[in-house]
């Protein structure tokens, strides 16, 4: 659900003093007119496509134009009806998809489209090497509906949330606003032959739904490099999340530890887990959490990267979000992502119009901020009652997540 018309942006010099930007030196963004480098060079932001021409003795972007997926491949997910577990309003589904590559290839781009907006609340593609293929389906064998159930992750055995590496590794989302993802020129994801994709399919049910209306599929279109390119991946930068009632609300949800068997139970055992584990990773005291409308996590570069695009995502108590990198040896600043109103129906990646070269000992940061009095405002929350809020899968629950596209 749009959100903008509910509240102003924050203004600019109360982000900067809330979360301290005013050492920050934002990344250009690309415009129509604006100077590039490379006659005939492309570059895609925001699902257009920039074109370097000439114009008069100047090189500038061309106008630009909706970005086009060219299909190679289309894999879909099987018509399935969501049904919320154990009371709640949300469903975590994973489905198996075969895209039938006989050779080794790297994705262009992807292409992510529901079916049924009603329902669907966001989709992670995860690519599942060839030798897992058998314990996800495995898993998809043990239900007698399609897919599986898969709150948190892709449910394979040694997967976690955020550590997908061994047995998946997160290859692009959809999100309102964010249905085409087109890799940066000389980029993409590579898939070997005889890997499969795993569609986490996240439904939310809203109340007094027909079952015939929470029916939906999600289909997956790709296009593949002509060459081989320098293989994109993907990092995930979490902030725990702690936020509690706000003053005029009430309820047996309001403490942290009922909120949180709460979440258990509406999602999975392992949801009270990550909340601790998040606190910990980012430098907080898990056995004694901060109530606050701020959420924050830095990361440290462990190894040479190339930084291509950066992703925010937050559920509907969001208000502002920030992606950083932050040089070690000058310290300068440089803003990847910046959402000062944040608007969930606009999910899109920022690419940056040169990659970055992280090395290590450098930082990457997320940094959110969260409104509690949304709820009071947002029809989704009507007939619901207050919670305490960490982090979670569902859309009562909130997130605060960086996702940075890089290369070795």
């Amino acid at each position: 659900m749009r959100r903008s018309g509910y509240f102003l942006a924050l203004s600019l010099a109360s982000l900067l003093a809330l979360i301290g930007l005013n050492a920050f030196a934002a990344t250009p963004v690309i415009k129509s007119g604006s100077k590039c480098s490379t006659i005939n060079s492309t570059v895609i932001a925001q699902s257009l496509t920039y074109l370097c021409i000439k114009s008069g003795k100047r090189l500038v972007w061309s106008k630009g134009v909706v970005t086009a997926p060219i299909e190679d491949a289309q894999i879909s997910t099987p018509p399935y009806s969501a049904v919320a577990p154990n009371n709640g309003s949300d469903e975590y589904r994973c489905f198996l998809l075969d895209p039938k590559f006989k050779n080794d290839s790297y994705l262009q781009s992807v292409t992510i489209v529901p079916d049924n907006l009603l329902v669907s609340h966001h989709g992670i593609l995860y690519k599942v090497d060839a030798v897992k293929v058998g314990a996800s389906q495995a898993l998809d064998a043990q239900t007698p509906e399609a897919g599986w159930p898969c709150f948190g992750d892709t449910g394979i055995p040694g997967a976690t949330a955020f550590s997908p590496a061994a047995p998946s590794s997160w290859v692009s989302f959809w999100a309102p606003g964010a249905n085409f993802k087109g890799y940066p020129t000389g980029t993409g994801m590579r898939v070997e032959a005889g890997d499969q994709f795993i569609m986490q399919a996240h439904f939310h049910i809203k109340n007094g739904t027909s079952a015939d209306k929470n029916k939906a599929s999600i289909k997956v279109i790709l296009s593949l490099a002509k060459e081989p390119v320098a293989n994109l991946k993907t990092l995930l930068i979490p902030a725990p999340v702690e936020i509690a009632c706000g003053p005029t609300e009430s309820g047996p949800l309001c403490t942290r530890s009922a909120a949180l068997i709460d979440l258990a139970n509406r999602t999975s055992d392992k949801a009270a887990l990550q909340a601790s584990g998040l606190l910990l990773i980012c430098g907080k005291n898990p056995f004694n959490p901060i109530p606050s409308s701020i959420s924050d996590c830095t990361n440290i570069v462990r190894s040479p990267m190339k930084i291509y695009g950066a992703t925010g995502h937050m559920h509907q108590l969001g208000r502002t979000i920030t992606i950083t990198y932050q040089s070690a040896a000058t310290q300068e600043i440089t803003v990847l992502s910046w959402r000062p109103q944040w608007d969930f129906d606009n999910q899109t990646t920022d690419w940056q119009i040169k990659p970055i070269s992280a090395l290590p000992g450098d930082f990457l940061k997320v940094t959110c901020s969260f409104d509690v009095g949304l709820r009071s405002l947002l029809p989704e929350f009507k007939d619901v009652a207050p919670n305490y809020v960490v982090w979670g899968e569902g859309s009562r629950d909130e997130m605060c997540l960086a996702i940075i596209n890089y290369t070795d």
